[in-house]
């Protein structure tokens, strides 16, 4: 395990204001984040201090976390905090920034998420790379990615 950053784009097609609305309102949130994991909870206080909080029980797994920064529609910033229920690990604490930037009438999406438990070939990048295959759907346009 080692500090790094794992960064995932996507190009979606709708303008920064849509794709931004998806990440901060609990239901858009509910339709594309895990929506195939029945009896999955989505609390969102999208706020500076504002708190978060997903609970997939189907998985046994709970993400939370603080807001840093909320600056519709072009950032937001929040600790990233994973849970498994019942194994009583140490939560790692990590940072995630999703910016949204306009892209020739879309919005170029990037999630850079910051770890110190970051594992080669986890699967942090594989599941940033599925929930944001599922934000492309949610708002109607067709994936493009990058990763790095």
């Amino acid at each position: 395990m080692g500090t790094g950053t794992i960064t995932v784009t996507r190009r979606v097609a709708a303008p920064p204001e849509r794709v931004f609305a998806a990440w901060i309102d609990a239901e858009q949130l509910a339709a594309w984040w895990w929506p195939q994991l029945p009896g999955t909870t989505y609390r969102v206080d999208a706020r500076a201090d504002g708190r978060f909080l997903i609970h997939g029980p189907a998985i046994g797994a709970t993400i939370s976390g603080v807001y840093s920064a909320v600056d519709p529609p072009q950032r937001l910033a929040f600790t990233w905090n994973w849970e498994n229920d019942g194994e009583g690990e140490a939560v790692v604490a990590d940072t995630v920034v999703v910016t949204f930037e306009p892209d020739d009438g879309g919005t170029r999406t990037t999630v850079a998420h910051t770890s110190s438990a970051h594992e080669p070939d986890g699967a942090t990048e594989q599941g940033w790379s599925d929930v944001m295959d599922r934000l492309v759907d949610h708002v109607g346009g067709q994936p493009t990615s990058s990763r790095s």
